[in-house]
């Protein structure tokens, strides 16, 4: 051993750790060197702490815009966020380090095809949002997608081949999130293989210290960036032109804007947008037993009464003043079935992985906000192969949306049972998009309907 290898393994054993290092002398000279060197990089302390979830008594409700404030302030805050956009200072950031395992497709969760008609994947249908926006405000809009180191290269090259989607290349950063090692149920770092630690992408929080380590948060500075829309890849009803998100965060001053939804009933699961003594933050449904999420207040509404969506608008200058203290999301640990070298094969364990949420931002904000949302306009999340949160649920959430755009226009809409509509985000990435667009030449829309570009 070196005199580095002696110091990492007094830490080790510190750290109880030590069965990492046994038989590393048999393996090849560079791969003992690299898996010493990663060895070296983690912070075990950190990995060691179980965060706990805040005490129920100290739960209150946080302030948010609710419907009724939203649509007496809906000019003034409207009119604040496209002054943003048409100054050029909001910028857009996907997280997208997912794969798609639990759609039963192995790429990226971005590359599968959902869309009703066109087939586009989850990827294009995002951009050409964004897109969409940049047409609509006169600007280009930088579009940030956090990867993963599984996802990273597909989704780099799946990007390039299909030409980004009509947005120009400049526009687009890539960057990939971190890893965290997977734990035994004894609090031990597992192993992939000899000389191979066992490790899982450091969950949406890894974010922002990717951004920040990437030299893009200093990037967004310098191009005079203000705003930043954080979305999920999986969200086919996410909005990334957004004036009332931007404009809360302007008029409120608020370093950061969540959107909230009322939750369906008290058990979804979700995270919490929760007032916690002096700040607010959002408290995983896995953190809280279901007394605690079925508690109410003094008002008799449900303390835990808003869902987030993952949502956010964070201004730059508040992740910035973050990135110069240092800060980064603390680890939260959730039981998974995993697969790790045991007795010189991959077996079945039962252990912990550790991840960061992008929401534990939230607390450290001077002045933070919820936003209430409409969950049918804004929420049509793809996370399973089927029944809820699937590619046809999201479908048919998609195609009521854009039956209540056209709606709206005057259009009269038939559909029976099975048939969809699909507006794509080259024609109106957005309703306001919808309407600035729409020209009343088509009356009636019978069955099945796709609208593309400058189609009718």
């Amino acid at each position: 051993m070196s005199i580095d290898a002696f110091a990492l393994a007094e830490d080790l054993a510190t750290q109880g750790q030590s069965h990492l290092l046994a038989g590393i002398d048999a393996l090849p000279a560079e791969q003992r060197q690299t898996y010493l060197d990663r060895l070296a990089a983690v912070d075990w302390e950190e990995l060691s702490h179980e965060l706990p979830p805040p005490a129920a008594e100290e739960v209150g409700p946080s302030r948010v815009i609710d419907r009724a404030e939203r649509q007496e302030r809906q000019a003034a805050l409207t009119e604040a966020g496209l002054a943003a956009y048409g100054a050029g200072q909001v910028a857009v950031l996907m997280v997208a380090g997912g794969m798609g395992s639990r759609l039963g497709f192995s790429g990226p969760k971005g590359c599968f095809e959902v869309g009703a008609h066109s087939g586009k994947s989850i990827y294009q249908i995002q951009a050409e949002k964004v897109l969409d926006a940049g047409r609509r405000h006169q600007c280009r809009i930088p579009f940030l997608v956090m990867t993963s180191p599984v996802t990273d290269a597909e989704t780099r090259e799946f990007f390039a081949a299909n030409e980004y989607f009509g947005l120009e290349a400049e526009q687009l950063r890539f960057f990939s999130q971190g890893t965290v090692p997977s734990l035994s149920r004894s609090g031990q770092a597992l192993l992939a293989g000899p000389g191979q630690l066992l490790e899982n992408p450091d969950g949406h929080g890894g974010c922002f210290t990717a951004l920040v380590g990437s030299g893009n948060l200093q990037r967004l500075r310098d191009e005079g960036i203000e705003y930043l829309v954080y979305i999920q890849v999986d969200n086919l009803l996410v909005p990334v032109d957004d004036p009332l998100l931007v404009g809360a965060a302007a008029l409120e001053q608020a370093e950061v804007v969540t959107k909230v939804l009322a939750k369906a009933h008290p058990d979804e699961k979700v995270g919490h947008l929760v007032r916690v003594g002096e700040a607010d933050r959002i408290i995983e449904y896995t953190e809280l037993s279901p007394e605690d999420t079925r508690r109410r207040g003094a008002d008799g509404e449900l303390i835990y009464r808003w869902g987030s969506p993952a949502m956010h608008c964070w201004r730059v200058s508040f992740l910035s003043r973050l990135a110069e203290q240092g800060f980064r999301p603390p680890l939260h640990r959730s039981a998974k079935p995993l697969k790790a070298w045991v007795d010189g094969a991959l077996n079945s364990v039962d252990g912990w992985k550790s991840e960061r949420f992008i929401f534990d931002l939230i607390p450290e904000a001077k002045i933070s906000i919820g936003l209430v949302i409409d969950r049918d306009d804004e929420f049509a999340p793809v996370k399973n192969a089927e029944g809820a949160d699937s590619p046809d649920s999201a479908r048919q959430l998609v195609s009521d949306c854009h039956r209540r755009w056209l709606e709206a226009a005057g259009v009269r809409v038939q559909l029976s049972e099975g048939q969809l509509i699909e507006i794509s985000p080259r024609f109106a990435g957005s309703l306001a998009s919808f309407q600035q667009r729409w020209d009343q030449r088509l009356q009636e829309v019978i069955g099945d309907y796709y609208l593309e570009g400058d189609q009718r």
